[in-house]
């Protein structure tokens, strides 16, 4: 017959305080045994599994909003430079097309200046063009 004795251990501290203590049996080879009931053990397991899935629930928002401010910021400062090159841009026009009018009439001007954009815009598309055909028969 097996001599057996029971030792009491208090609860862990990752556990909840409302747990009872456990019960240890130690047989006479020295190794306990957790003598429990099984609606314990399956209460513990899913608020284990609760926990766990809200840790990285809230790890997974930190995370997000983490970098969704990142990306915020530099699409702000990305757009700010974008409004002051195109400022800078009208600024440019417009003194280009003064510069004109003292030779020529000012519709004369603000045609030649307007003509000089769109061949640019023209140009630049027949120049990205080729560029995206190649990268998409490349893809494929």
């Amino acid at each position: 017959m097996a001599q057996t004795t029971t030792v009491e251990v208090p609860p862990k501290a990752a556990l909840t305080s409302d747990l009872r203590t456990e019960k240890l049996q130690h047989h006479r080879n020295g190794a306990p045994e957790i003598l429990q009931d099984w609606p314990t053990l399956v209460s513990r397991a899913v608020d284990d599994v609760t926990r766990i899935l809200q840790s990285e629930a809230h790890m997974l928002e930190t995370k997000i909003g983490a970098a969704l401010e990142t990306r915020l910021a530099s699409t702000i400062a990305t757009i700010t430079l974008i409004a002051i090159v195109i400022c800078g841009g009208v600024c440019m026009v417009c003194a280009a097309i003064l510069l004109l009018h003292r030779w020529l009439p000012l519709w004369q001007a603000f045609g030649l200046a307007g003509a000089g954009i769109m061949l640019a815009g023209v140009a630049s598309y027949l120049i990205m063009k080729p560029a995206t055909v190649i990268n998409s028969a490349a893809s494929h």
